[in-house]
């Protein structure tokens, strides 16, 4: 199974398979902006804005990524709880 990745210095871009995470399918890094979709409904992008921390720590996830020791819908959970991750849509 082939995972698309990219990156770039301002955009990173990851969709994971159903065994990476049963809740993300992909994930997309554009500075501070993070899109998100999740496998409950991937007609549709959440589109979110991350803190400074959250992007440097995602990024670095997303570079060296191992599905065996993350959980990026724990990841993405934890940072929405935080505040680190903030929905920008009403």
């Amino acid at each position: 199974m082939s995972a698309s990745f990219v990156i770039t210095p301002s955009m990173m871009y990851r969709e994971f398979s159903d065994t990476e995470s049963s809740a993300i399918a992909s994930l997309a890094v554009l500075f501070n902006g993070v899109n998100i979709t999740y496998r409950s409904n991937t007609e549709k992008q959440y589109i979110y804005k991350g803190s400074d921390r959250f992007v440097a720590h995602i990024r670095a996830l997303l570079t060296n990524w191992n599905s065996d020791e993350i959980s990026i819908g724990s990841v993405i959970a934890k940072a929405r709880k935080s505040g680190d991750l903030k929905n920008t849509e009403l």
